[in-house]
């Protein structure tokens, strides 16, 4: 039987991701099964899980391509480092994610978002994939990055807030993923898109600079 070639294999893999994509588009993805994105890639259903074993794998490779992009890095490394007031630095933070998120969806859609809500709804089976996983994202480089700034911040008294530094991260995380799953992102234009993040950032950014001045 006949050697696949490597770059062969690798476009086959990523022939069968973007076929998942499109069924995830259309269908949440809780409900999307490898019979789907077996009649969606036009391949056999041998031919499929040649590549992928289930669907959890295809999940995993769809979760990898959001692995930490340099440029994300570069911007966020360089804004914590930069003399700005630490206010203005949480605005700008808060502007990247936003940025990332209009990238990403304009792109794929809520698919990234939706399945790392499927993943942490059941820690079981995020188990089973997690040593798949890339080891850092773009959004957890966000997550991580952002924290250590907090904690300086409240440490050196320039944030004050009777909440802990794990409630106002969760703030945060809960009113993105608001902002990620509501309805009028998957219709809108590229440009309302654009206009409508921004100014639900910029709402967040008022409540936490209010928040965090003790407010």
């Amino acid at each position: 039987m006949p050697k696949v070639k490597p770059e062969h294999a690798e476009r086959k893999k990523a022939e069968i991701v973007d076929a998942a994509k499109r069924v995830c588009s259309r269908k949440p993805v809780y409900e999307v099964a490898m019979r789907d994105i077996v009649m969606e890639s036009g391949m056999s259903q041998g031919g499929v899980y040649k590549y992928f074993a289930n669907i959890d794998e295809v999940f995993v490779a769809i979760l990898n391509q959001e692995t930490l992009t340099s440029s994300i890095k570069e911007r966020v490394d360089v804004l914590f480092q930069s003399q700005s007031e630490p206010a203005e630095k949480l605005d700008q933070f808060l502007r990247i994610i936003g940025q990332h998120i209009v990238a990403s969806i304009k792109k794929d859609g809520s698919i990234y978002y939706e399945l790392i809500s499927l993943y942490s709804k059941d820690p079981a089976r995020f188990e089973t994939v997690k040593g798949q996983l890339n080891e850092v994202s773009n959004l957890q480089y966000l997550q991580k990055s952002f924290a250590a700034f907090l904690v300086e911040q409240l440490k050196t008294g320039t944030f004050k807030t009777t909440m802990q530094k794990e409630e106002v991260l969760t703030l945060i995380e809960v009113y993105m993923t608001g902002l990620i799953h509501h309805p009028d992102l998957a219709s809108k234009p590229s440009e309302e898109l654009t206009e409508k993040i921004s100014r639900q950032i910029s709402v967040l950014s008022t409540a936490l600079q209010k928040l965090l001045a003790g407010e």
